[in-house]
């Protein structure tokens, strides 16, 4: 009995599916390198990504573990902001339970959770400023709204959702300051929609489809119109749509940020949950059939992208093995191998035709010098040099990855 009402108990249910899954993040994270992007941010960037990586390797050593675990911890933060919010959407508990596991599981969110990027951050203060509107913290929310201006541009999204928001519930203080705020985001940040026109659409259809994986995508699609015509519109319902339907709109002339963008749709899923459930229940269990088939085949497409994300090493030798660089998780691979070799071979600092390697390098131990000269491609005078020129093999489930060739 005392078991049973522990499985019956949303906390434990839910701290449960943390561990495990800070299980699997860890192991993701052993097989990733710091990319370029990242090295970017770490080292150039003065954004509150930066302040938290900088601050965790200061004080738990300059590695892969300390870069990543703080966006671990604020993934977690945000899971539990999923489960409050879904209290004021979702009646049951189950309910709630499966909306937290399906923002957890969803590889977008997956994705900020072991990357430098401020999605997490983003999701954070979006869930905690929806959670002070509708528990009515009004001061709060004003201060909140204010303070989300000056950590990111991204939260220019969050002005425009909860300003529509604001004008249908005729919340006139709040329009006015989302107003106020989102005039300040676009021209501090010089935030705009110029630039030669292209389209993009099919693109960012195509990373939407991945960071959801692609049927949760379309039930995310079916919820937002479903809602749009028949059901009570939330809150929520009006930030994500917000964020998909200008997405889509500025990605037939131009390309989106999509980092800015997801995060304001990945927090949908208790509106997923909410539409999906519904409309299973209000059926006679003879006519559940399609729902349960649509349902499985879901599951499995989600489970594939999910540990597609944990296990992406794997994949260079299914799928990749002939072409290493084709794989999306290449530009986060190579570098801490290549400077674990460099130094096994007495290499103190590094310079490199790629510059963006040489800043990859960097955080771990090599700083630019002349005590080795890397080189992407075999140089030209290589057979007059044979003797000074080394060559780095970089190896990942036995598939050669990379090759390097390195003057010392």
């Amino acid at each position: 009995m005392r078991v049973k009402k522990l499985y019956q108990n949303e906390i434990f249910v839910i701290s449960i599916m943390c561990l495990f899954q800070g299980i699997f993040l860890l192991y993701a994270i052993s097989n990733l390198s710091i990319s370029y992007y990242e090295a970017e941010i770490f080292y150039e960037k003065k954004s509150l990504v930066s302040l938290i990586a900088n601050l965790s390797c200061e004080i738990f050593g300059r590695n892969d573990y300390a870069l990543r675990v703080p966006f671990i911890l604020i993934h977690f933060a945000n899971a539990a902001m999923i489960y409050k919010i879904s209290k004021f959407i979702l009646k049951r508990r189950f309910d709630r339970v499966v909306a937290t596991a399906l923002f957890m599981a969803l590889p977008a969110s997956m994705s900020s959770a072991i990357l430098l990027n401020p999605a997490g951050i983003i999701v954070f203060f979006t869930l905690l400023a929806i959670y002070f509107a509708k528990s009515e913290y009004n001061i709060a929310l004003f201060v909140l709204l204010s303070v989300c201006a000056l950590i990111d541009r991204a939260f220019f999204m969050l002005y425009v959702g909860f300003g529509i928001w604001a004008l249908y519930t005729r919340k006139k203080e709040l329009l006015l300051l989302c107003i106020a705020l989102f005039s300040f985001s676009v021209i501090f940040y010089d935030v705009s929609s110029e630039g030669k026109p292209k389209g993009y659409f099919l693109d960012t259809v195509g990373v939407f489809a991945g960071a959801f994986s692609p049927l949760v995508f379309l039930f995310f699609i079916y919820t937002i119109y479903r809602i749009w015509i028949k059901e009570e519109k939330s809150l929520l319902w009006f930030i994500a749509t917000s964020a998909l339907c200008l997405t889509m709109l500025f990605s037939l002339r131009q390309r989106v940020p999509l980092e800015m963008m997801l995060p304001y749709c990945v927090i949908a899923t208790p509106l997923i949950i909410r539409v999906l459930f519904n409309s299973y229940r209000v059926r006679l269990p003879k006519f559940r059939t399609f729902h349960k088939i649509a349902v499985g085949v879901t599951l499995v497409s989600l489970a594939v992208s999910y540990f597609a994300v944990i296990f992406s090493d794997v994949m260079y030798e299914a799928m990749f093995a002939n072409k290493p660089q084709r794989h999306f998780i290449y530009k986060f691979d190579v570098a801490r191998q290549l400077a674990s070799e460099l130094k096994n071979r007495g290499v103190k600092s590094v310079s490199c035709e790629d510059e963006r390697l040489c800043l990859r390098l960097k955080f771990y131990g090599l700083p630019s010098g002349d005590s080795a000269f890397i080189y992407a491609d075999e140089p030209e005078y290589v057979s007059d040099h044979k003797n000074s020129i080394q060559n780095i093999d970089i190896y990942k489930r036995g598939v050669r990855i990379a090759k390097f060739y390195v003057k010392i």
